[in-house]
């Protein structure tokens, strides 16, 4: 598990309400623990991802990382998991201390899901 910086839980936080309003405003469901008032997205083998969204013809998961890093086993579950289940895509993006997406660490975007956002 990793063990955020109070400068990176912040910036984790404001990362995923980020990308939470971006996907909202493109169409897609979002599930997300760490905003009140969302449902909890379900747990893959043994994480619950930052985000997870569903639209009429795929899901994501998304991950969020800070300057403090990327959880490695989790990001490895999550890529894992994604390539088991051809529906699912993974994203794990990067976010500044404002929150702001400055690079998709995974690259290799298949759906536009993230093509379309700021």
């Amino acid at each position: 598990m990793l063990n955020r910086s109070v400068y990176g839980e912040n910036a984790h936080r404001k990362g995923i309400y980020r990308e939470v309003l971006n996907l909202i405003e493109v169409g897609w469901h979002v599930m997300t623990s760490h905003i009140p008032g969302y449902m909890t997205p379900p747990e893959i083998e043994g994480y619950v991802p930052d985000i997870y969204a569903i639209n009429s013809f795929e899901t994501i998961i998304v991950e969020i990382a800070t300057i403090d890093g990327i959880d490695m086993e989790r990001y490895q579950t999550f890529i894992s998991y994604a390539q088991n289940f051809g529906e699912f895509e993974f994203f794990c993006l990067t976010v500044d201390s404002a929150g702001c997406r400055v690079m998709n660490v995974t690259e290799g975007e298949k759906s536009g899901a993230f093509n379309t956002l700021g």
